[in-house]
């Protein structure tokens, strides 16, 4: 089992040679991120011609991707754990190349049985890099340089879906996830051999956290401010996947706007998120590290926002209210996963830790995405009073939490 000393011994090195490792250990993760968030919306980009083709029904696809979903979010509880007791090279490696060759033999089974199999492995597989990447990180550089690699993270999750649309434009369908698939098994090549230099080096070390088990979930109860955060992951989540997924239908359906307007409005939406982790870096670092005094503004900039949503007739306030409040929710996610998780590094449980709160983030989304769409028949108002509920509730646990140490 690592040790708080061992861990922490790993981020006391010189100012140049903590650079060096920060700078390895960053583009590896970063390249691996971006490889992650481009295989998950590989079947989103290539579903309009899979429909096209006549081979595939809406129905069939979106079980796929449903199974994946599922895997995927069991997967981050099993492969936390994991991922804190075998070396980061080999679970990075291992997903990856597992992911690429499942993707890339997607298109020529002839079976429908082995095509749902294929998806449900690749949730498998990319449930074996976050944690592992973020326990990499955390524990091999200090916090400072921890948190800004983890800040570019969030960002480069924001590049893996232009990626897939760029294997999209580039090859047809079928070609496109072999393609993609082999470009995962070189990264995962890559990042294996990298990993070993730098470990050879001494820029990257590894300590098995093996005595933990699944009993070593219970100990996650014992850190400092862990369920809240668990509750602020499955609030940012459903702000994320969940009230994400419906705002173009909300901005067309609701606001009436046409198409062109309301695909530039979702994309300046997912420009401001894409530009959160970096804001909320800047405002910790200026208001000296006062996190939690950051989630209650951020909630509450959320909650009056959302109301505002209901009660103000224009339509442009609208808009710009609802830019407001996810803007608000994507700066409290990145308080969770760029300044939180990377500061858990002297816990030796960081990958356990990132599985537990992503695995609640990701089933919070999905009951509250089912809620979404039954409340759709009754009314707008409605259902922006319930985002409001949601933002309530991370405001609350914000209100009530107390940090040991001052802020």
């Amino acid at each position: 089992m690592a040790k708080q000393g061992e861990t922490e011994m790993n981020t006391q090195q010189p100012k140049d040679s903590m650079l060096k490792r920060a700078i390895g250990l960053g583009f590896i993760g970063i390249f691996s991120y971006i490889a992650n968030y481009y295989l998950r919306n590989l079947l989103s980009v290539a579903t309009p011609s899979m429909l096209e083709s006549g081979e595939y029904t809406a129905e069939f696809i979106g079980l796929l991707s449903s199974v994946y979903f599922i895997v995927y979010a069991s997967g981050q509880l099993v492969n936390g754990l994991v991922g804190d007791m075998v070396n980061p090279k080999y679970m990075i490696s291992v997903g990856l190349t597992v992911t690429g060759t499942v993707i890339a033999i997607f298109p020529s089974l002839p079976f429908a049985w082995m095509q749902v199999a294929c998806f449900a492995l690749m949730g498998v597989g990319l449930s074996m890099l976050r944690g592992p990447i973020m326990k990499m990180v955390s524990e091999n550089v200090n916090k400072d340089y921890s948190r800004v690699i983890c800040t570019c993270l969030s960002a480069a999750s924001f590049a893996g879906p232009l990626v897939a649309s760029c294997f999209a434009i580039a090859f047809k369908w079928n070609i496109m996830f072999v393609v993609a698939g082999v470009t995962a098994i070189f990264i995962a090549v890559i990042a294996f051999i990298s990993l070993t230099v730098l470990e050879h080096k001494g820029y990257f070390s590894f300590h098995s956290n093996k005595r933990s088990g699944f009993g070593g979930y219970l100990q996650l109860f014992k850190i400092e401010n862990f369920v809240f955060y668990m509750i602020v992951g499955g609030v940012v989540e459903i702000a994320a996947s969940a009230i994400g997924f419906w705002i173009p239908t909300y901005l067309s359906d609701a606001l009436k706007l046409d198409s062109v307007t309301t695909n530039t409005l979702f994309s300046v939406i997912s420009l401001t998120s894409a530009l959160a982790p970096f804001i909320s870096l800047f405002i910790f670092k200026l208001t000296k590290e006062r996190d939690i005094a950051m989630m209650r503004c951020g909630f509450l900039i959320a909650v009056v926002s959302f109301l505002c949503m209901i009660f103000v007739p224009a339509i442009w306030a609208k808009v710009v209210f609802l830019i407001i409040a996810r803007l608000s929710l994507s700066c409290c996610s990145a308080v969770l996963w760029s300044i939180y998780i990377p500061g858990m590094g002297s816990t030796g449980k960081v990958s356990s830790i990132n599985g537990v709160i992503n695995c609640t983030g990701y089933l919070s989304a999905s009951i509250a995405n089912a809620v979404f769409a039954k409340l759709l028949g009754l009314s707008w108002n409605g259902v922006i009073l319930v985002w409001c509920g949601i933002a309530a509730i991370g405001l609350v646990a914000a209100l009530v939490v107390r940090k040991k140490k001052a802020e």
